[in-house]
């Protein structure tokens, strides 16, 4: 069966944005590297999340070559719903988890996330069931021969998508009001502002996406789901290439925004990252001195240390010490950085 024009343009679309997206996660994992942060659950959700967009630009070929995806024809496979569903709550909780690392320091964050972690989690797992059990038997759901009980479709993409919306717009604004309260030069904020807000698409795409799934037509739903399959595809592509911005973006420290009255060095980084146990990444003030030195303790404090002895003429200094003259307690690795924000 030969492809119409529309199943080429879907195809290369979608491969394009699979393909940016995993080179986004290649520099991801790379910064990680390079900057000696430990991978942590985000990283793994988000290498989980690339995979199943590969299972979904395989069915999306395996429709368009083999199921006539856009042509009149009363097959479909049912695969891609269950990868969708089961890749849009591990994107989402994925964005959470990165969140928790860096602003890890605030309590209230920390429940707060974890809380609408467990609504996705939860709300995924049941969509899921739902999706399995649409149709009794569920290869009526595909094979009109078979005589089936089945839910109405269009409703029920509608309410999942509905609540996609929702937490997409929950997940663009949660780490908001703790970038603005950080004491952070104004430029600091509005790029990272500016990298969050490249999930706004994400919450366009799962806006329109609804509104094209209310012109699928359940009496001929592969031809007419042509606009709502193509969406489908851009909203988790376009939200992993997101996810991996703010960790790309400490790869160029020397292109970050900054004043030329800004009492920073130019080569200063936004992340302290450590060896530690805790392996991660974080957000601190931007105010702090350039003439002290701030130590990262292995349960995330950072601690201001005026001994010079911690300079020894390089930018970075790692210590493995049972105790030092203030009762600074180096449990682990621990790096010393002066000046660093």
């Amino acid at each position: 069966m030969a492809i119409s024009e529309r199943e080429w343009k879907m195809i290369i679309i979608v491969s394009v944005l699979v393909g940016l997206a995993t080179i986004s996660a290649i520099l991801r994992l790379y910064a990680r590297f390079k900057l000696r942060v430990r991978i942590e659950a985000d990283d793994y959700l988000c290498f989980t999340a690339l995979f199943l967009m590969y299972g979904m630009l395989i069915q999306l070929i395996l429709w368009c070559t083999i199921g006539g995806n856009g042509t009149h024809i009363s097959d479909i496979f049912i695969a891609n719903q269950f990868t969708y569903f089961a890749l849009v709550p591990v994107l989402k909780i994925s964005f959470i988890s990165f969140y928790r690392r860096i602003f890890f320091t605030s309590h209230r964050f920390n429940i707060i996330s974890c809380t609408f972690i467990w609504m996705i989690g939860i709300w995924g797992a049941g969509i899921f069931l739902i999706c399995a059990l649409q149709c009794r038997p569920l290869r009526g759901y595909w094979d009109k021969s078979v005589e089936a009980t089945c839910i109405n479709g269009n409703v029920f993409f509608i309410v999942n998508q509905g609540f996609n919306v929702v937490m997409d717009f929950v997940i663009l604004a949660l780490p908001l009001p703790i970038i603005f309260n950080l004491k952070r030069a104004w430029q600091d904020k509005v790029a990272l502002s500016g990298i969050f807000a490249l999930g706004g698409f994400v919450c366009f795409a799962s806006i329109y996406r609804i509104v094209v799934l209310f012109y699928i037509d359940p009496k001929d739903p592969t031809h007419t789901v042509y606009r709502a399959t193509l969406w489908t595809h851009i909203e988790p592509s376009v939200g992993l290439i997101c996810s991996c911005l703010p960790t790309i973006r400490g790869l160029f420290p020397a292109y970050r925004w900054h004043s030329r009255s800004s009492p920073y060095p130019p080569d200063h980084h936004e992340y302290i990252d450590s060896s530690s146990n805790r392996g991660a990444e974080h957000l601190v003030p931007s105010d702090l001195s350039k003439n002290s030195v701030y130590i990262m303790m292995e349960d995330g404090v950072v601690k201001p240390e005026q001994d010079q002895r911690w300079l020894e003429d390089q930018h970075g200094i790692e210590e493995n010490e049972g105790q030092r003259e203030r009762g600074i307690e180096m449990r682990t690795n621990v790096k010393a950085v002066q000046g660093l924000m």
